[in-house]
Parts: structure tokens; sequence; C-alpha cells
């Protein structure tokens, strides 16, 4: 698309820049979602009343743009148009594929109407695009946007309140949404400001607008699930900067699967959701021998209590999946069987909404914008006292900690599942579960920390090789976790629990047929070759 809008992009820089401009380089922005009370609240509040300047009130009116078939969002494009103090602007938007976190290219530019027509006059690329098919309106919004400038000693912060409704395939919804935004300063006192403003509104995080969210949802195309990002991290990194870009980018893995969840399969947001949380509470776990950190302590038990609602849904679905293929595919029609499978859905469709309350519950707000403000204070220290002597304490802003902190945690950590998986043939479910979380706690390490190291090639095959492993153990770690579902089932109704039963055994067989082949993987794993050192 960068291609696309070349052979214009010259022509139209002036006129960019006596609008509006894209305002590079501006700091961090966080978006709440509220009610009218809420938004009173927050406008009536300390945080967000000293030090704050006042300007007009805006009335805006935004219209996302398609085709009837989509030409635009299945090349991840948007079109956006809206008019304020009777000016009409478009912005065009587009995916950077190869840039790293998914960033956008955009252009803004200040149109005679918002009319088809006259609008799509600057680009003939972009007609192109789209194949001359018309365009239509696929959401409109109108917004009523009060805004204030908080004047801080050393830090300047937006701030936005809206108010408005989006009409979007033939329904209409209201929103109130607060939007900050770091104008100049220091991100520290950005994010106590959220951190203070969030629990007083009554606010969610929104990873995305709910005009984004209509529009979405009125396409059918829903919001695909995010996985993992691999943090890029400088060859003298320091140890401070590798922490904050490790789980920063599991914080942002975290919240961006929350608006999937509203899609019609959300069972692969959950499971990303729980990915994220365990890669951050596995990077705090590795930083304990380096670090003291209430706050990203705090953080990791949050995560916790987290994870153990979307663990709840995860092994639910794992559940119905397991059930579908294999008991149920060999019950032959049996009736007691398929109330097995409506008992288990009923069990997925109650921990999906748990789910959905989580994440819409302010306390998980707060869970995460806590955990920004704790890693734009650099909120930890090295140990000192009685605690420096079991741990390696060093200076973790200087440059270069990073790497030396990989290296030690990375022999440690892959030492400890080379010992933890000898002998899997002979292992118990338990202690081969064990084994599991070694080798996940060490990749997890190893994709933090790739990037300090050259070996691309190596790193690949120690993590590909590391996540096969993961996967043959989480199998069969996934049959025992079904079996003890299956038997809670049994007996919280006596119908269900032949069919029960026979799934359980079902689990036992397939359970032990996935074992003919660790002594094989254990032989695998004496060749499995680091690429850190």
């Amino acid at each position: 698309m960068d291609r696309l809008l070349a052979s214009s992009a010259s022509a139209q820089e002036a006129t960019r820049r006596a609008i509006r401009g894209r305002r590079s380089g501006e700091g961090p922005r966080v978006r709440f979602g509220t009610d009218r009370a809420g938004m009173n609240a927050a406008a009536r509040s300390e945080s967000l009343t000293i030090g704050a300047v006042s300007r007009p009130t805006r009335r805006i009116r935004s219209i996302v743009f398609d085709t009837a078939v989509d030409d635009l969002g299945k090349q991840n494009i948007l079109l956006r148009g809206y008019e304020m103090h009777g000016a009409a602007f478009v912005e065009l938007s587009w995916a950077r594929a190869a840039t790293p976190g998914g960033a956008r290219g955009s252009i803004e530019l200040r149109v005679p109407s918002l009319e088809v027509g006259k609008m799509l006059g600057f680009s003939e690329p972009l007609r192109r695009s789209i194949a001359n098919r018309p365009l239509e309106a696929r959401s409109v919004a109108e917004t009523e946007r009060r805004e204030r400038v908080l004047e801080r000693a050393h830090t300047r912060i937006a701030v936005c309140f809206d108010d408005g409704f989006v009409e979007c395939g033939g329904r209409r919804s209201n929103f109130h949404e607060i939007e900050l935004q770091l104008l100049e300063g220091a991100e520290e006192e950005f994010w106590t400001v959220a951190a203070e403003l969030a629990p007083r509104a009554k606010a969610r995080f929104l990873p995305m607008s709910e005009v984004e969210l209509a529009l979405a949802r009125a396409t059918g195309a829903g919001v695909a699930p995010v996985k993992a990002r691999r943090p890029t991290l400088a060859a003298d990194a320091s140890l401070d900067e590798a922490i904050v870009t490790a789980l920063s980018a599991c914080l942002d893995q975290f919240v961006a699967n929350w608006p999937a969840l509203q899609s019609h399969a959300p069972e692969e947001a959950i499971h990303q959701m729980r990915v994220a949380l365990r890669r951050l509470r596995a990077g705090v776990g590795m930083l304990r021998r380096s670090v003291v950190s209430e706050a990203l302590e705090a953080a990791s038990a949050g995560a916790r209590d987290i994870s153990a609602t979307l663990g709840a849904a995860r092994n639910l679905d794992v559940l119905v999946d397991m059930l579908v293929a294999g008991p149920l595919a060999q019950a032959n029609g049996e009736p007691r069987f398929y109330a097995l499978l409506d008992a288990a859905e009923r069990r997925r469709i109650e921990a999906h909404a748990a789910v959905a309350a989580l994440v819409a519950a302010p306390a998980t707000t707060q869970f995460v914008i806590d955990l920004r403000a704790a890693l734009a204070a650099k909120a930890w220290r090295p140990p000192s006292g009685d605690a420096a002597p079991q741990r390696s304490a060093f200076d973790p802003s200087a440059p270069g900690t990073a790497k030396s902190f990989a290296m030690r945690s990375l022999d440690r950590l892959h030492r400890r599942a080379i010992k933890k998986s000898r002998d899997l043939a002979a292992l118990t479910p338990d202690q081969r579960h064990q084994a599991r979380i070694a080798f996940k706690k060490a990749r997890y390490a190893a994709e933090f920390f790739e990037s300090l190291f050259g070996a691309h090639a190596k790193a690949r095959r120690y993590l590909r090789r590391t996540a096969a492993l993961q996967d043959k153990l989480g199998a069969v770690n996934d049959l025992t976790v079904a079996a003890e579902l299956l038997r809670g089932l049994g007996e919280t109704d006596a119908d269900l629990a032949p069919a029960s039963a026979f799934a359980i055994g079902w689990c036992a067989h397939a359970r032990a047929g996935a074992a003919v082949d660790w002594k094989k993987t254990e032989r695998s794993l004496k060749t499995l070759e680091t690429f850190w050192r």
C-alpha cells in the first residue's frame, strides 16, 4: 500500500502539514469506556481538573467507507472521513506488514466534502485498489468531544471526553469514552494519572474504540486473535530496557485479544490471553534473581488470578473438542454421549461468560494500567542486604546487562528443563507436567532474548524443537485434565456417569498410546543445541 500511494503523496504533503498532520512522535495514549455517571465523575476528578485548560467543545461526524464486498477491509485498509467545524477530512491508514508491532502507515487530507466521488478524487491508486467498485458508508458515528490539556510541571496530557453514538449494520449504540494522550513529558506521570482515573470513572480499558468494534461486527469480519510478538532488543540493551520491552509485549498481547472475545469463535482469543499472562508470569519469575519489585510481584499475582478464569474456559474448550473428535465419534449415535456433550457445552458457555465479565471488570483494567505505570516508572531495584548474596546484584540500567542476564537465565532454565525431562517414559503424569512447565519457561525466555544474539537460525531450531516437545507433553496433560472434568460431570449427574466413564477410559487409552515415543524424544533432547553460547 505504501507504493500504491507514492505517486500522489508528495503533492499532498503541503496540504497535510497545513491541516492537522499525523501528530507523529507523540507519546502513549489510553482509551477508557464508561457510562455517563463515570464520565461525569472523571470530568470532576482532581486528576483531570487541577492544572487543566479547557478547549471549545467540538462535534464530529465520522464515516467509515468500504465497498459492499469489503475490498479495503480485506487489504487491511481503513478509509475514514469526518466533518468538524464545517470542514471535511479523510484519513487513509493501512498495515505495514514488515513493521514490528503491527504499525500502520497513514495519510490525512482535507477534502471538498465527504461525497464519495469528490473524496476519491485525490487518489487514483485507491480507486484501482477497489476495482472501481462504489464505496458506501459502513458505519456512521456522531460525537460530542470535550477537550482539556493538563499542564503539569514537566508534563502535558491531552484529555478527550467523547459522548456519542454509532450506527452500523442497522444497529445503533451509544458510547462514552475517555482518551488520555501524553503530549510532552514523563511517561511515568501519564500512567499515574491514568491509574488514578480508572477507578474513579469505573472505567474499562478499550484496546479499540466502540466505533471500530461496531464496524468489525457489522462486516462479519470480527477481530482476529493476536499471537505473541517476540521483543526486539539492541545487543547492548540494559536489563531495564529488556524488562520494559518483554513485559510490555506480554501485556500488549493480553489486551489485544479482548475484542476478539466478541467474535463467533472466542476460543483462540482466550487461549492467546492465557499465553500472554503465562509469559508475563514467567518473565517476572525469571527476574527475581536480579531485581526486587513489589509492583511486578503484584502484577504476577494479578495475572495468576486472571489466568485461573481463563484456564477454566480453555480446559472446557479442549474437552468439548476432544469429545467430538474422540469418544463421540465412536458412540454410534448413543443419546447419553450427546447428553454428556451438551453438559460440557453448557459449562463452557458459563466459563466464556465468566471470561467476558472478567475482561469488563474494573479490576482487570486496573491490573493493566498499574502494570503500565510500573513499567514506565521502572519500579524495581537491585537486591540489597540479606538478599544480595543469593542474587546476582548489578545495575540493571547499565548497557549490556540484558545480555549478561539473559545468558545466565537461559543456562539455568535450559539445565532445569533437561533435568526434569530425564527418563520421560518412566515419569508420572504430574512429573511430565512439571517437565512441560520447565520447557515452557525456557522457551519463553529464549523468545524474550533471542534478538540479543546473532544466531537466528540456531534460535529458530531451538524454539521449534522445544515447542514441539511442549506440544507433545501438553497433549498428554490435556487428556489428564479432560478426564478430571469428565469425572466431575459424571459425579454431578448420575445419568451422565456411563458416558463419562467410557470417555475417561478413552482418555486413559489415548494417554497410554502417547507414551510410546518418549524414549526417542528423550534421546533427541540430548542433541538440542543452545544458541546463546
